[in-house]
């Protein structure tokens, strides 16, 4: 689907495009999803441009995914796809910026894109050139960065009342605990790699080129980069903390276990004698002067009973109970 957006009265309208038609006069932006083959073909001879097809936009390199072609500039970021589903993704994203025209193509909905679309037909912000377009959608991106941060850490938070804050002898549940931990690490770790390349594409756009910014973008894009420096290092703090937080975890869990293991060496320590006692008496000698009197039975008992409750109350004693 490919959707130009026209500047008229300070707001962006709408327009779908089919492959042949002309882009609208005015169009400061192009969004296309999804792409076919035809479509870039399409794209290629209407804005004059050489649209990256989406292998490339899935290279690593520097090289590839920032770069400069006569008067456009091609940049491809990475960006957080279904962040509020246990099933996130990073996808490629890219913008190409020429002539004051903005294109965007991507194969993912992110939820900035449909709330920067929404926005600028509705309200009046700066939107009048490619340049401005690219600053709102990049701001919105790394505002929605900020709010999944924010999301890990509170889940964070919770988390940590959980593991050291109980109330009374109740249970935890470690293995949802270590899930939980799970999700807000790849969360946290997604949302550096998105910034990371963000704080790129910034840093690549705002340098000093032929292609001028307007001053309105130029501020913007400061601002941003101030932003994403910021949420760079809460990421860095959060990434800390959650390895924190699962060694705790891990620490609490191997508590437990040690705690169970002492339960059981105990009882084997404190049966271990009345064992002793009753193997012995459960031999099948004849000559055993013990089973001829009166009071054998009861003696054997007692030593049971004896032998079973020392070793318990030197366990008391000494603190390991």
């Amino acid at each position: 689907m490919i959707t130009a957006y026209v500047h008229a009265n300070g707001m962006l309208n709408p327009v779908e495009l089919q492959r042949g038609d002309a882009v609208p006069d005015g169009a400061v932006w192009i969004d296309v999803l999804s792409p076919e083959d035809d479509d870039l073909v399409y794209l290629d001879k209407a804005l004059g441009l050489d649209v990256p097809t989406e292998e490339d936009m899935r290279e690593i390199e520097m090289s590839s995914r920032l770069y400069q072609e006569e008067d456009a500039l091609y940049m491809t970021a990475t960006m957080i796809c279904h962040a509020d589903t246990p099933s996130p993704q990073n996808v490629p994203v890219t913008f190409v910026l020429a002539r004051h025209r903005l294109l965007t193509l991507r194969y993912a909905e992110p939820t900035p894109f449909r709330m920067y679309a929404a926005q600028v037909q509705r309200h009046a912000v700066p939107c009048a050139s490619g340049e401005e377009v690219l600053a709102g959608l990049v701001d919105a991106i790394v505002d929605r960065l900020a709010d999944i941060l924010e999301r890990v850490q509170g889940d964070l938070d919770a988390v940590s009342r959980d593991i050291f804050v109980s109330e009374g002898r109740m249970k935890r549940d470690y293995s949802s605990i270590l899930v939980r931990i799970g999700a807000g690490h790849s969360l946290t770790a997604q949302a550096r790699e998105s910034l990371v390349s963000f704080g790129r594409l910034v840093g690549f756009v705002a340098r000093p080129t032929e292609v001028k910014l307007t001053k309105s973008a130029e501020r913007s894009f400061k601002i941003i980069a101030r932003d994403v420096t910021a949420l760079s290092d809460h990421s860095s703090y959060l990434a800390n903390n959650i390895n924190f937080v699962l060694d705790a975890t891990l620490g609490l869990i191997n508590n437990e276990q040690t705690g169970i293991i002492k339960i059981f060496s105990v009882a084997a320590v404190v049966f271990l004698p009345p064992t002793l006692i009753a193997s012995i008496y459960g031999m099948n000698f004849e000559y055993m002067p013990e089973l001829a009197w009166t009071y054998g039975y009861p003696m054997s008992i007692g030593l049971m009973v004896l032998f079973a409750v020392l070793p318990y109350l030197f366990f008391k004693f000494r603190g390991w109970l």
